[in-house]
């Protein structure tokens, strides 16, 4: 009975933490950390939350905001998880944070404000990546992180102000020696695709 009322209390303060949180939108190149991240017992709190959010979302437009706030919350997990040393957990998360981000339209979006908040969010999304990426030690977390970077600045709703450092970072990348020559030439290769993507626009 006691470790009923422990559970159900300690369920219960997870779940008024979640609920207190507030959005998670980037701003000012710094989108904080996350308290509740994917090694805390209380994370599935934080998907059905989540899951919740999207279901009761209303409208396309809120949808939208959703899925980008959800996406900013990955990042902060991921600098949670990098701040405690836990890599492995990182690849997963990014992949959530992948799914969300392609969930968003790159076009077609007839709300401006929406448009704007989702390309304003992605420039800050590179810089963030781009950041924890030098306080990652792991090889397969550093590979994921270099592999969102790449999709991200393939979208066509992040600017070429955003892209250039994104493509300067590729090609930086691409001749490090910590890499094999098969990653180097992936490397290369994408670098080359994101300075002609600028050029095409």
């Amino acid at each position: 009975m006691r470790i009923t009322i422990v559970l159900a209390v300690s369920v219960l303060s997870a779940w008024i933490l979640l609920t207190s949180c507030s959005a998670a939108f980037a701003s000012e190149n710094d989108i904080g950390q996350s308290q509740i991240h994917p090694a805390h017992p209380f994370y599935f709190l934080k998907t059905i939350r989540e899951n919740l959010e999207l279901k009761f979302a209303g409208t396309t437009r809120v949808t939208f905001i959703r899925r980008l706030e959800f996406a900013t919350r990955r990042l902060r997990e991921v600098k949670s998880l990098t701040q405690i040393g836990n890599f492995e957990l990182i690849i997963p998360t990014l992949e959530k944070y992948w799914l969300q981000i392609n969930s968003l339209p790159q076009k077609d979006i007839e709300d401006k404000e929406v448009v704007k908040m989702i390309q304003d969010n992605l420039v800050i999304h590179l810089d963030v990546l781009e950041r924890v990426y030098q306080k990652v030690e792991n090889v397969r977390a550093k590979m994921a992180i270099r592999s969102a970077i790449n999709r991200l600045v393939q979208r066509a709703d992040v600017p070429n102000y955003a892209k250039l450092p994104a493509c300067n970072f590729l090609t930086k990348e691409a001749s490090s020696s910590a890499l094999n020559e098969v990653e180097r030439i992936v490397l290369s290769d994408r670098a080359e695709d994101c300075f002609k993507s600028l050029r095409h626009l």
